[in-house]
């Protein structure tokens, strides 16, 4: 039997002691009839009476016997993990991208395991990465330093309202000039607006979530060849237990 085929069964039989004992238990604690038997007999005192079975109630079972079918399945369960853990003491494997470049060397099956849990944090985090906006024309600003962006200038016109008398008519023989008094906007100075970020770009970003798709798949890789790992379906470690427990 290789690894992968013990964990894929493992997680059943456990799930099925666990049943077992949830069973058992139910029946200790409201069945307790089971494991009794009581009969009631009643005897006339006139001469010639006959005696009669007033109550009879039969027992079914006993708690050893019951302990005795559950066993097998706790047993079960227990060697299983048993020998994945015995395993997993030797399943090993290399994390190597795509491109045949090597991370790292015989990585044990159970960190290769939580590296995936790790990695699928990261993946989380990366994807919350704010990234600059295309529209703002940002450019690398080495004076500024590493990883920092400065946007196009934008240059715009600052304004104020100021009362115009706007002539709508002019004025002719026959009516005066028809005006109206308006506010509208007077240009008074100038206005220069500089940004500078440390967002990446979105070609950064996307080379980011790339790289830890791929090392993601490479460890995903690496856990199904540890998991190939022989498993000696001959360790047992139940019985022993289970034998001091029960005698």
């Amino acid at each position: 039997m290789k690894l992968h085929e013990l964990l894929a069964i493992e997680s059943n039989l456990e799930t099925q002691a666990a049943k077992v004992r949830s069973d058992l238990a139910n029946t200790f604690e409201k069945k307790r009839h089971l494991f009794e038997e009581k009969r009631t007999l009643f005897t006339p005192s006139a001469e010639g009476g006959q005696q009669v079975t007033e109550t009879q109630s039969d027992l079914q079972t006993t708690v050893a016997k019951e302990l005795a079918w559950v066993r097998p399945h706790i047993a079960k369960s227990w060697d299983a993990s048993y020998r994945v853990a015995e395993a997993n003491m030797t399943a090993r494997a290399d994390i190597v991208l795509e491109d045949g470049v090597t991370l790292a060397k015989d990585v044990p099956a159970t960190s290769l395991l939580e590296m995936q849990k790790r990695l699928a944090e990261i993946m989380s985090l990366a994807q919350a990465v704010p990234t600059l906006d295309p529209a703002k024309g940002f450019r690398a600003d080495e004076q500024r330093g590493q990883h920092i962006y400065k946007a196009r200038e934008v240059r715009k016109n600052r304004t104020t309202k100021q009362p115009r008398v706007i002539v709508k008519y002019e004025a002719t023989k026959e009516h005066p000039a028809q005006t109206e008094l308006l506010n509208v906007d007077v240009a008074i100075g100038v206005i220069e607006e500089q940004e500078w970020s440390g967002m990446m770009t979105p070609a950064e970003k996307a080379e980011l979530l790339d790289r830890i798709e791929k090392l993601a798949r490479a460890v995903r890789s690496a856990r199904s060849r540890a998991n190939e790992a022989p498993v000696d379906t001959s360790k047992k470690i139940a019985d022993s237990l289970l034998n001091y427990i029960f005698g």
